[in-house]
């Protein structure tokens, strides 16, 4: 199997800055959707985090699991009695964020809907709705939150990049 190369600095490979190449990306992205199976200590919390604060629907469940569409992708939350996920922090662009995490690249308009449920129902922040690495071709608003089982998300929404790809 041949490896592909990058050709471009920001590292995608086996794409070029031709005038499709967003939609290209894009297509790419919604054809292979990443996911995520962590824990969580209770569903009923994680049913209202993930569906009624953020807006990601219910697809399946058992007993002992849920799986949200989070923004196109699959996340899967197994119970786990007493569960707490144990976050460090680390420094990027002068910020301490929550390590691990995970997250979603959202259009403006669907980062700030979030974020304003998210502050309707009085949720803590770990970084409040912001913009961050100015004036930089990867220019973001950001947020960071913790789920009810401590697990750190990230969503962003990029300011000079095409919805449905990162950099």
């Amino acid at each position: 199997m041949e490896r592909a190369t990058n050709d471009r600095a920001s590292g995608l490979p086996g794409h070029s800055d031709g005038p499709d190449a967003a939609a290209a990306r894009q297509a790419e992205a919604t054809l292979f959707p990443m996911h995520l199976s962590t824990c969580c200590r209770s569903l009923a919390e994680a049913r209202h985090f993930y569906d009624t604060l953020l807006g990601c629907r219910e697809r399946r469940c058992t007993p002992t699991s849920v799986h949200f569409d989070f923004f196109g992708s699959q996340l899967t939350l197994h119970e786990v009695a007493g569960y707490n996920a144990g976050n460090l922090h680390r420094e990027v662009d002068a910020e301490d964020v929550p390590v691990p995490h995970f997250g979603a690249a959202l259009d403006v308009e669907a980062f700030h809907a979030a974020a304003k449920r998210l502050v309707e129902a009085g949720t803590a922040f770990v970084l409040e709705p912001h913009k961050r690495f100015l004036e930089k071709g990867h220019e973001q608003w950001v947020l960071f939150v913790l789920d009810p089982s401590g697990n750190a998300i990230e969503l962003k929404s990029f300011t000079k990049v095409p919805t449905g790809t990162w950099c």
